[in-house]
């Protein structure tokens, strides 16, 4: 009988370029069901549920194209690094989540179309299927205004290979989810089977990390109530530059390590700012994740660090 996803210890051990790297600069190809499910709503596609086949996806956050300073030299340099490590995956992933930050936070809207399109157009190159969310940066200026004219929805849901995913919007509006968007996800969650693993991901942490760094979502904890009927919610989220395992009744709450920088563990005394990238371990902090769904449901998460695939030893 296999477990749910409350009662599995998973593992965090590091993935090497020897256990999962065929080689860096390989590319994988175009994943059967492409990006076209990518906006595709739960409801639409609910008819579609299948016994759980095994695959692989990526969690991908904070990556914040656009930024300039000495918390990270080359944000691309990075994300380049960190997508090349993705292409040689073997098995490949079917697709990537990116929860949020995909840029940094603009004024204006030109520049922010501009980081946008470049981050839609930098992962595209790939040809692996992406799946996002937007981050505070990339969308509460304008309250999400450019983001969807760009990447899509602010919100919604897709079934693969059995499994069950939605995408949440915490941070347009501020970071809470709204009336609006918690009578959508109520919506949406009457129509599934409370059986099946259930993926969340979004930006800001649906649980109080640490309020004063706004690291925490004002509602999440009525739309972590509509879940109670549920055996497996695993929760993916960015924000904080850091990895967080967390869980709160029947659900594991991960926030992803950044391709940009690291950030502080939170604490009264700790000042919240990135420190400088340091010239000989440039990505220390940095790093992915990737998730494999076994065909019980369970999940097994691996985090891969950037400095392990990197073969450069100092900044230029």
């Amino acid at each position: 009988m296999s477990q749910s996803t409350s009662a599995v210890t998973f593992p965090q051990e590091k993935l090497t370029r020897r256990g999962l790297l065929g080689g860096l600069g390989m590319v994988a190809g175009l994943v059967g069901g492409s990006t076209v499910f990518r906006y595709a709503a739960y409801a639409q596609s609910r008819a579609a549920i299948e016994p759980i086949q095994p695959f692989r996806f990526v969690h991908l956050t904070d990556t914040q194209l656009g930024y300039v300073g000495d918390a990270n030299r080359s944000v691309l340099g990075s994300l380049q690094l960190a997508l090349e490590a993705i292409g040689a995956l073997s098995p490949a992933p079917d697709f990537m989540l990116v929860t949020g930050d995909l840029t940094q936070g603009t004024p204006s809207d030109r520049e922010r179309k501009n980081r946008l399109v470049f981050f839609q157009q930098t992962l595209e190159a790939v040809k692996i299927p992406f799946y996002t969310v937007p981050g505070e940066h990339d969308a509460l200026m304008d309250r999400g205004k450019v983001y969807q004219t760009v990447m899509g929805d602010l919100r919604y849901g897709f079934l693969h290979k059995g499994v069950q995913f939605i995408g949440l919007d915490n941070v347009s509006q501020g970071f809470f989810l709204g009336k609006d968007q918690l009578a959508w996800f109520n919506g949406q969650i009457e129509k599934m089977d409370v059986t099946r693993p259930l993926i969340l991901f979004c930006h800001a942490p649906l649980y109080n990390v640490f309020a004063p760094w706004n690291w925490y979502t004002f509602d999440g904890n009525i739309l972590r109530a509509m879940l109670s009927r549920f055996r497996r919610v695993t929760v993916l989220y960015g924000h904080v530059h850091q990895i967080i395992a967390h869980t709160t009744q029947n659900i594991r709450h991960y926030a992803g390590l950044p391709t940009a920088w690291p950030l502080p563990e939170p604490g009264p005394l700790v000042e919240l700012k990135p420190w400088p990238q340091g010239a000989t371990h440039p990505y220390l902090g940095l790093g992915l994740r990737v998730v494999d769904v076994l065909a019980s449901g369970d999940l097994k998460l691996t985090n891969l660090l950037l400095s392990e695939v990197s073969h450069v030893s100092a900044l230029e």
